[in-house]
């Protein structure tokens, strides 16, 4: 190894935007902060870093926008950093689109100012990082990642650079930071006595790490203003040093220096995730079922946005309007303020949550509206006539197939029918309209099976008029649809009945649910029982609730003695098909105390032709300082574990670590949970598919358990013996007791051992359990019934990923994911023709020309190639 001959230090911040206190206290200091660089800005050759994060810069000027200009000058001169990231998020939780969401709009954030990120991907506390950051790192651009948790220790290489590989072959420089992290070289003495004893210190770390012989030093740590008197503490330190060069400079001089130094040397190469850095530092790996609930729904906002929002309105006429496009980037900028890793891990005072819980509500209004409008455009629908019109309304259900292949199945249905007039305003009491008949339930072709019933009142809006408004019933319903586009949209008259009945119907009766495909059977304990009938393969215990006692903070579960088991109530038929049939069996939960602690319903579904059961949990808890799971049973012990994760499946088994290194924190057996878990044997399989929560974990038996709620009543404990010491400023967490109402969404697929074709399938049946088929009433419809094509992907073993308006106006991008080892060839179909399409990085830069036939572009994708193409 290389002696130490540079030491590159680094001024900065570390700023986590809100934690024990909330944003807007945390604001204030922020001000403060940029208004003393501002004031006294760093000199030519210096540079003070704003955490790698845009978001910074947006916080400031919302409260100082006197000051654009000279934050401005300073971004453009490189005298202040900010970027590449949006937000500093948890790396680990959110899919691959969202992360790339995040680069892109921190990147866009600092080019508004006129500067430009760093090269260099920071991630300085992230609590792990996904297999895929290198293909993020190179697609924006970057070539060095510099990190810390998740990463160091006796398992991985010696020294503090490596190579990180992905599956694609990406490849960056990771820069590993001491074990102190980003605030080892803070408050650095100025008198020469003090910094003689701080560089011993500083190089009995340094030193033997330093493997290309520079090592990066970060001066600064939460919250942190810039060091007074920087200049002359970096000069006493450069005096005690000397032979070995110490300087300041900026992050993006590091990351060229840390290159250069690289350059002709042999470093480790490092592949998968990086979620290990037990007895070097702090992982926290046990954060993932924190505030179990929250994490549920920002996944489901997430692919709300990604599947069901952007690829409507890539879509509208030139990739949708600059005004479409700004409300879409402030929709997702909204939902990117909850993915902060102190936010989204659940890791952050009450406060905080709440306000997650706050932007999590607005994002996910902005987009339905977002798609709302989309689809109303697509289907030619006017509002301002509909509402003129008034009486010739001819309602139609609006049909959407939210996947990128034509299709067909059950799909769900909210239908209304308008039974009363509603009046407003003066002397409306007595012009209220008098009730109606509730028509029958029909639509055009489609069999129906119905669920639940409401009233409510609805509003019919458009851009010129007040809102007329009309007491409706509503009804939620399945259909079953023979066929539709993907991403096409559709509608029917919602006047006629079905033509004919749908394959494997459901039937119901005696304890059991059967679609042809599979039968469930329950007894009168809740016992659960699979069977796939082609195979006559049999799952028993299915469904299965746990308890334990949880005497840990918010970062690390401390689970103790399993308690009480849950009590079933009754077991009862909900629904007898012939679309779905239902069979729910209810339970009292156990508090640690003994007593009752709250309730839960599990309920099995068979769908009509779908080959999986629904599993769908709602309860209330009651009770705190305790862990509640699911545990689903596959049949598959002894076996493989592939897990999908950001933009590509991982396989998992669990870490082996020394007794040594768990003393410092002992190892999680639990993993991130995305949509869908697998257990691979020799000659079977099975695929656990969830709609949002994120801890699993695999256990012997083949089964995985799914953390439903972890209830704790604390943000940081110093007595764990799993984790000894505070991992963060302690405060009373009473929310994050968990109670109140939860609720889940699962389906276990029984199928074949693992191959490319078996995780195609997989993948399919992942979108056909997520994102069904759509139909819900548009009563002011004036239009004949349409049916229109949309995007469609084919491929062998290419998974759609975005569809979405460019950055660049009257484009779009296209983006797919090759999961298979293999080079594929694929091809993306429009509904309109092409005119010109390229291919390029992720950040949108083009890198070549793609083939164009009419309204079909093909490409060839190399093997675990993220691709993607802008269509114009």
């Amino acid at each position: 190894m290389p002696e130490l001959t540079d030491v590159l230090i680094v001024a900065h911040t570390h700023w986590d935007r809100e934690w024990y206190q909330t944003a807007d206290r945390f604001r204030q200091r922020l001000v403060a902060l940029v208004d003393e660089l501002l004031d006294d800005p760093p000199a030519p050759n210096e540079s003070f870093l704003l955490d790698g994060q845009a978001v910074l810069l947006d916080d400031y000027l919302a409260v100082r926008p006197e000051r654009a200009a000279e934050l401005s000058a300073l971004l453009r001169d490189g005298r202040l950093e900010a970027g590449p990231w949006y937000v500093l998020a948890d790396e680990l939780i959110p899919g691959g689109e969202a992360l790339v969401r995040n680069l892109s709009a921190g990147r866009a954030a600092v080019r508004r100012l006129r500067g430009e990120p760093p090269p260099v991907l920071y991630c300085p506390d992230s609590f792990g990082h996904p297999a895929v950051l290198p293909d993020l790192a190179v697609g924006f651009g970057c070539d060095v990642v510099v990190l810390w948790r998740g990463y160091g220790g006796t398992r991985w290489p010696a020294g503090d650079s490596a190579r990180w590989r992905s599956a694609s072959g990406a490849e960056v420089l990771l820069s590993h930071l001491p074990p102190d992290g980003y605030e080892f070289g803070s408050a650095l003495p100025v008198a020469s006595s003090d910094a003689g004893l701080r560089w011993t210190r500083l190089a009995a770390i340094l030193a033997p790490r330093a493997v290309t012989g520079a090592a990066l030093l970060l001066s600064g740590a939460d919250h942190h203003a810039r060091q007074r008197s920087l200049r002359a503490a970096v000069a006493a330190l450069a005096d005690s040093a000397a032979p070995v060069r110490v300087r300041t400079t900026s992050l993006r001089g590091a990351a060229a220096a840390l290159v250069a130094a690289a350059r002709g040397i042999e470093l480790p190469l490092v592949e998968g995730e990086l979620r290990d850095s037990y007895g070097y530092t702090w992982t926290l790996q046990g954060t993932l079922a924190a505030r179990a609930a929250q994490k549920r729904r920002n996944a489901r906002v997430e692919r709300l946005f990604v599947r069901d929002v952007e690829p409507w309105i890539a879509q509208l006429p030139a990739g949708a309007t600059d005004r479409t496009r700004a409300l879409l980037h402030a929709a997702w900028r909204t939902l990117l303020l909850a993915h902060p890793h102190d936010t989204l891990c659940g890791t952050s005072i009450d406060e905080v949550a709440a306000a997650m819980e706050f932007r999590l509500a607005s994002a996910e209004e902005q987009a339905t509206g977002l798609r709302d409008d989309a689809l109303q455009v697509r289907i030619g629908h006017d509002r301002d006539r509909a509402r003129a019109a008034g009486a010739p309304w001819r309602p139609v259900v609006v049909l959407r197939n939210p996947v990128a292949r034509a299709r067909g199945g059950v799909a769900e249905f909210t239908l209304t029918a308008t039974i009363a007039d509603v009046a407003v305003g003066p002397g409306s009491a007595a012009r209220q309209g008098v009730a109606k008949r509730i028509p029958p339930w029909r639509v055009d072709g489609v069999p129906l099976q119905l669920l639940s019933r409401r009233e409510r009142v609805a509003l019919t809006e458009s851009p010129r008029a007040y809102p007329d408004a009309d007491r409706v019933v509503e009804v939620r319903a399945l259909g079953w649809i023979d066929r539709l586009p993907g991403y096409g949209v559709a509608t029917r008259a919602q006047r006629k009945g079905p033509t004919s009945a749908p394959p494997h119907p459901v039937t119901a009766g005696g304890g059991r649910i059967d679609n042809g495909l599979l039968r469930c059977e329950v007894d009168g304990q809740g016992k659960i029982r699979l069977f796939d009938l082609a195979t006559n393969r049999v799952v028993d215990d299915v469904v299965a609730l746990e308890q334990a006692r949880d005497a840990g903070d918010l970062y690390t579960p401390a689970v103790r003695e399993p308690l009480l088991a849950p009590v079933v109530r009754r077991v009862r038929l909900v629904h007898d098909g012939p679309l779905r049939g239902e069979i729910a069996v209810e339970y009292d939960l156990r508090s640690p105390d003994g007593r009752r602690g709250g309730r839960c319903s599990v309920a099995v579904q068979l769908d009509a032709g779908l080959f999986a059961l629904r599993i769908a949990i709602d309860g209330e808890n009651l009770a705190a300082d305790h862990r509640l799971r699911v545990r689903i049973a596959t049949g598959v012990a002894d076996a493989t574990t592939l897990a999908d994760a950001a933009f590509h499946p991982v396989v998992r088994a669990p870490h082996d670590i020394p007794l040594d290194d768990a003393r410092m924190e002992r190892m999680v057996p639990t993993a991130p949970l995305h949509r869908w878990v697998a257990r691979f044997g020799r000659s079977v399989g099975a695929t656990v598919i969830s709609d949002g929560l994120a801890e699993y974990e695999s256990l012997a038996s083949g089964a995985g358990a799914v953390t439903l709620l972890r209830a704790v009543g604390q943000l940081s404990r110093h007595d764990l013996p799993e984790r000894p010491g505070h991992a963060g400023w302690p405060a009373e967490t009473p929310a994050a007791q968990s109670f109140g109402p939860f609720s889940a969404r699962f389906a276990l697929a029984l199928h074949g051992p693992d191959s490319p074709a078996q995780r195609d399938a997989i993948e399919r049946l992942t979108d056909d359990v997520l994102l069904p088929i759509v139909g819900e009433t548009l009563r002011s419809n004036l239009a004949d019934p349409m049916e229109h094509d949309g995007i469609e992907l084919d491929g062998d073993g290419l998974v759609f990923s975005a569809a979405a308006p460019a950055q660049r106006l009257g484009w779009i991008v296209l983006r797919c994911v090759n999961r298979r080892a293999t080079p594929g060839r694929g091809h993306w179909t429009l509904a309109r023709p092409i005119d010109e399409a390229v291919r390029a990085r992720l950040d949108e830069t083009p890198t070549g020309i793609a083939e164009v036939n009419g309204r079909t572009v093909s490409f060839d994708a190399a093997p675990y190639e993220i691709v993607t193409l802008l269509v114009r």
